[in-house]
């Protein structure tokens, strides 16, 4: 059994966190802050590392794990943890906790990104700055109000999003494998395959998991369903979409009214110069808009309980392998 008295042990956090974090573990562990999440940092510190917390898309698995004898939990500061490798961690009978807890939160970034782009906000901004008042005189925003909103992926944040929609007078469209009716039967969804979704909806908004299933999940192939003047969201992961250049080509022939964008395939992007990024019909924001005061706090204050209720036997209350709690055949 691991001493968890031994005051080697720590918590490592691949990235710097938020005072809060501080506050609530500090007074009953020893913390430290990663220089860098590279896998060699990492690695020189598994060795005396008790709980390791992942911020970010570095990769935790196998590596990490044969190097950190004492490690009894892996946590995620939010709802995403596709960077870690579950199967290898459950291996291992090590939890992982997490927080998916911002389902309000990125909802509402959502609606907010949608009404961005379908109301042209930034260009009437801008149109008002620059002295083109008379734009108003013969341009248009669009309408969200008996329009069709297509919803791919229907968890917790799908579902909330599917409730604004409602709201705003939107027809809902929506695309969910492994969705059970009683979870949407209040929605007034309609439940259609992915190809007719995309057929059919004024906007896209994409919330699934990333898995090997989900991975480019728009691309090349299909991105041209959409219909023409439709939007595409997303805020779930930057590995749903199938790269940059099928997005700016759909937006440079107007076949994509506009595209909205708070995750990236690679975050931060190096490519800044990529011709989307410039095009008046694209709204980016840098992984952040769902990082409200109130939904990071419910974040932090949930994933360090988990961790200290590990760490102290007991159960964690958000786990995505709870089986490693299970008595062993």
């Amino acid at each position: 059994m691991t001493d968890r008295n031994d005051d080697r042990l720590h918590l490592t956090f691949t990235t710097p966190l938020d005072d809060l974090v501080h506050e609530l573990l500090s007074p009953h562990l020893r913390l430290v802050t990663a220089e860098n999440d590279d896998q060699e940092t990492l690695l020189r510190l598994m060795p005396t590392t008790l709980g390791l917390v992942t911020r970010g898309l570095a990769p935790i698995g196998d590596e990490l794990f044969a190097a950190a004898p004492k490690l009894v939990v892996i946590s995620r500061t939010g709802a995403g943890y596709e960077n870690v490798d579950i199967q290898a961690a459950s291996r291992r009978n090590i939890p992982v906790v997490y927080a998916p807890l911002l389902s309000e939160s990125v909802a509402e970034a959502t609606l907010a990104m949608i009404l961005a782009l379908t109301k042209r906000l930034f260009y009437w901004h801008e149109s008002l700055l620059t002295g083109h008042w008379d734009r108003r005189i013969h341009e248009r925003t669009g309408d969200l109000f008996q329009r069709t909103i297509g919803i791919v992926g229907l968890g917790r944040i799908g579902r909330a999003v599917a409730v604004r929609a409602k709201a705003f007078g939107m027809k809902i469209l929506g695309c969910d494998p492994h969705v059970e009716p009683q979870q949407i039967q209040d929605l007034e969804v309609e439940m259609v395959i992915l190809e007719d979704l995309l057929k059919r909806s004024d906007v896209v908004t994409l919330h699934p998991v990333v898995t090997p299933e989900t991975t480019g999940l728009i691309n090349r192939s299909n991105i041209g369903l959409l219909q023409r003047g439709a939007y595409l969201v997303n805020f779930g992961r930057g590995a749903l979409i199938d790269g940059l250049d099928i997005l700016y080509d759909a937006l440079a022939t107007g076949h994509l009214a506009g595209v909205g964008l708070d995750v990236f395939p690679e975050e931060p992007p190096t490519q800044l110069n990529h011709p989307l990024f410039s095009h008046p019909n694209f709204i980016g924001s840098p992984h952040v808009l769902a990082s409200s005061v109130g939904a990071e706090e419910r974040c932090m204050r949930s994933w360090t309980q988990d961790v200290l209720a590990v760490i102290r036997g007991q159960r964690p209350e958000w786990c995505v392998n709870p089986e490693v709690f299970e008595p062993s055949q």
